[in-house]
């Protein structure tokens, strides 16, 4: 258990000193590979195991998600792409939402290659209504 959690300690290193936007992916057999022990084994070692960090505790699973491509080539971590979405629905201007292409478009610019049903689907995931329902006048 010690060397999967300094494994995940170092990979994450970024986002336990930055935040959430840092986040990097990973995957059971990414340290799997590394420690030498089977990815069912590290599954078992992180079931149920909390860590405390300087961004709060967490469970050790939630270090282990899907990624999203960016267009440097490089993978961004699912939780990271929802967090962005999320801060930019909260920074809106209320009388003119986001719509869920215009999210699109920004995340674009920001080097993110994601669908627009990606976004809708992560939208709703973090139970965000449609644009046309947070209008406010």
């Amino acid at each position: 258990m010690l060397k999967v959690m300094n494994y995940i300690v170092d990979a994450q290193r970024e986002f336990l000193e930055k935040g959430l936007r840092y986040l990097r992916p990973m995957i059971l057999q990414d340290v799997a590979d590394v420690v030498g022990i089977h990815p069912a084994t590290v599954s078992r070692v992180t079931q149920g195991k909390y860590v405390q960090t300087p961004r709060g505790v967490f469970a050790l699973k939630y270090f282990f998600d899907g990624t999203i491509p960016s267009s440097e080539g490089q993978q961004l971590a699912t939780k990271s792409v929802k967090d962005q979405i999320a801060q930019l629905v909260r920074e809106e201007n209320p009388s003119t939402p986001l719509s869920d292409q215009k999210i699109v478009e920004i995340l674009q610019n920001d080097g993110m290659d994601i669908a627009r049903r990606t976004v809708a689907k992560y939208r709703d995931q973090l139970q965000i209504p449609k644009a046309r329902m947070r209008k406010r006048i």
